[in-house]
């Protein structure tokens, strides 16, 4: 067996010497297969980040309310803020879905405003308490910060781990909402700045790019607003005195009342109340509201999303297949001007099948140093947009080694590698010591 192992190991420096006397093309075909390796595994491993990010971000809402619209669209802009609602549900369709006997907590969602391209949304505190961000079994208020506290008074305001880290702000920092979306022609809430108090914890879903304002505070910001432009006066807008010296506002409760919110998200007494708790809210007075169970509506967001993930595969698995092929072009041009050699390998006692298992590990080679530099570069890759990815999308990417999907990739490539390899492994099987040192002349 000794002898065996050490056969076997002289083979295999043979083979690495011999590809690294051919490194300059080979070196090509390394880097196409790393393209596709890299294209390949970056689809997987996105795919399965954002579905895991996504279903984290819903995780403890059994229901999504809002009003009638496509239910992949009111997951999306409640839940993930992309995109605008189409039109509010009342306040008071909000307070009928409260006094539901199946409903045990409902957590309002105004939004519309903005901060630096950051959505803002209107809440109350049980937002800080229930879904994501509540430990488990645990209802404290506290239990998702990392400093300060929820907010208490009107014009307090609370941001996310991401956004606050992205911006550099602390715990008592003064900051103006936009009015919409923020752009060169949105108006600031100047007349109503806000006071930080309290940054949360990293959730790793779009919470962390988010401010969370009181409903209160998203009524008292749009006193005087009606019309979508600013007040034209003081005394339009928050029809109060204004203190500089305390900055305090004395505000009606009345015109902090809110008349509508954007979505409610809901969790139930049982998830097995869903359906029957769906039919409820769905057949309040006036029919105007739609209740939409996040996993159903994730389902269908891959589903619209599976073409794109299908294409961008099918792109991977092309690139790769001309990479292997490009293994196969460059084994057979370079075979002509290797025959000497085969046939001297022959001459000193190696069989053909000797040399077709040696034309087939050189290409092996080949194609597991493209696959090495393939996962390094998605390693780096993750390293480099991981950031980008969770700020802009609320994709947490994890660093981990290849999955059984990637494995399985993995082998497929491996697999292709050795039947494109299969024609010049033939090739050289078929050569003899006659024809390698009397090449027939042309």
């Amino acid at each position: 067996m000794t002898t065996h192992s050490s056969v076997g190991r002289a083979w295999l420096v043979m083979a690495v010497q011999s590809a690294w006397s051919r490194r300059a093309p080979l070196g090509l075909v390394v880097a196409a297969i790393a393209v596709s390796v890299f294209l390949i595994l970056s689809v997987a491993q996105l795919r399965q980040d954002a579905r895991t990010s996504f279903s984290h971000a819903v995780s403890g809402v059994d229901l999504i309310v809002g009003s009638r619209a496509s239910p992949t669209e009111l997951m999306l802009y409640s839940v993930f803020h992309l995109g605008r609602p189409s039109r509010n549900m009342s306040f008071d369709q909000y307070e009928e879905i409260v006094r539901l006997p199946q409903v045990k907590w409902a957590v309002p969602l105004q939004m519309g405003d903005s901060y630096r391209g950051y959505p803002v949304v209107g809440t109350t505190s049980m937002f800080f308490s229930r879904g994501v961000l509540g430990e488990k079994g645990s209802v404290d208020p506290q239990a998702g910060f990392v400093s300060g506290h929820a907010f208490s008074r009107v014009f307090d305001v609370v941001l996310g781990a991401d956004l606050a880290r992205a911006l550099g702000h602390k715990i008592g920092d003064k900051i103006i909402l936009t009015h919409g979306k923020s752009d060169g022609l949105a108006a600031d809430h100047s007349d109503t700045p806000f006071s930080v108090t309290g940054i949360l914890r990293s959730t790793g879903t779009p919470i962390d790019r988010s401010l969370m304002i009181s409903l209160a505070g998203f009524e008292a910001m749009h006193i005087g607003w009606e019309f979508g432009t600013p007040p034209k006066s003081p005394t339009q807008g928050l029809g109060v005195l204004h203190d500089r010296q305390t900055e305090g506002r004395r505000l009606d409760p009345r015109q902090l009342q809110p008349t509508q919110v954007t979505a409610v998200l809901v969790g139930l007494e049982s998830r097995a109340q869903v359906f029957s708790a769906r039919r409820a809210i769905e057949a309040m007075k006036g029919g105007s509201l739609m209740a939409v169970l996040p996993g159903v509506a994730l389902d269908e967001l891959w589903q619209i999303l599976s073409t794109v993930e299908s294409t961008l595969s099918l792109m991977a698995w092309v690139v790769a297949l001309s990479a292997l092929l490009g293994v196969s072009a460059t084994l057979l041009i370079a075979l002509d001007a290797r025959r000497r050699e085969l046939a001297i390998l022959r001459a000193v006692g190696a069989s053909a099948r000797t040399i077709l298992c040696f034309i087939l590990l050189e290409s092996l080679l080949v194609c597991v140093a493209g696959i090495v530099v393939g996962w390094l570069s998605v390693q780096l890759g993750l390293l480099g947009f991981s950031g980008v990815l969770q700020q802009e999308f609320g994709i947490v990417l994890q660093h981990r080694l290849p999955d059984a999907e990637a494995w399985i990739a993995i082998a497929g490539i491996i697999g292709f590698s050795v039947v494109a390899s299969a024609i010049p492994a033939w090739r050289a099987f078929r050569y003899s010591v006659h024809d390698g040192l009397h090449p027939p002349s042309v």
